[in-house]
Formats: C-alpha cells, sequence, structure tokens
C-alpha cells in the first residue's frame, strides 16, 4: 500500500495492478496524523482536538468509528489490525512496514 500525502491518494496491489482506495475528508486527516508520527502514539486528546476542535475532546465515539472505517479500507484483516493500532486508553499508534527502496510513505 502507497500513501500519497501531497495527492492524497492510497493505492495498493500486486505484479503491476494499482487500486485506488477512497477516504473521507476526515478519514485523511486521521490517517495524516498518524503517518506524520510513524510508530509513536498519538493520543485520543490530541486527534480528537486537531480533527474536531477543544470543544470535542471528550467524543472518543467519532474517533472510534473513523479508525474502524480506516481499517476496513486500508488492513488486510481488520479484525486484526497491523497498521492501525489501538493503545488502550490512550490513542493509536501507525506501525509501518519498512519503506521499499524506491518509496518514500509506504504503509
Amino acid at each position: 500500500m502507497t500513501v500519497d500525502l501531497a495527492t492524497h491518494t492510497v493505492t495498493r496491489g500486486r505484479f503491476g495492478e494499482r487500486d485506488t482506495i477512497r477516504l473521507t475528508p476526515t478519514e485523511w486527516h486521521v490517517l495524516e496524523l498518524l503517518i506524520r508520527n510513524p510508530g509513536k502514539l498519538v493520543t485520543r486528546q490530541t486527534m480528537l482536538t486537531d480533527i474536531w476542535g477543544s470543544d470535542h475532546v471528550a467524543d472518543t465515539g467519532y474517533l472510534r468509528l473513523y479508525i474502524a472505517q480506516l481499517r476496513k479500507k486500508l488492513e488486510p484483516e481488520p479484525g486484526e489490525p497491523r497498521y492501525l493500532l489501538t493503545e488502550a486508553g490512550m490513542g493509536y499508534r501507525l506501525c509501518p512496514d519498512p519503506p521499499p527502496d524506491n518509496a518514500t510513505d509506504s504503509v
């Protein structure tokens, strides 16, 4: 899977065939926060404030919903996430694979 933040595209595929994955603007915002902090914990409070504003820091249901939607679209096994990990009670972490030699933003 390749994520291009500049063009807001996510593609995946093998053997020369690539499919584009459509994301909503909010899904993009969530994914971008995680991509810009690979391997690091991004707290729920940070994500909620950055995406919806400080009035929504307690609205964790929004965040759970969007993480679930992203997992359905991006994870090979959404029920057993490999990339979008939950840190219980704290936030989320993106665990990217090492990028191929010729790519910079692979997930």
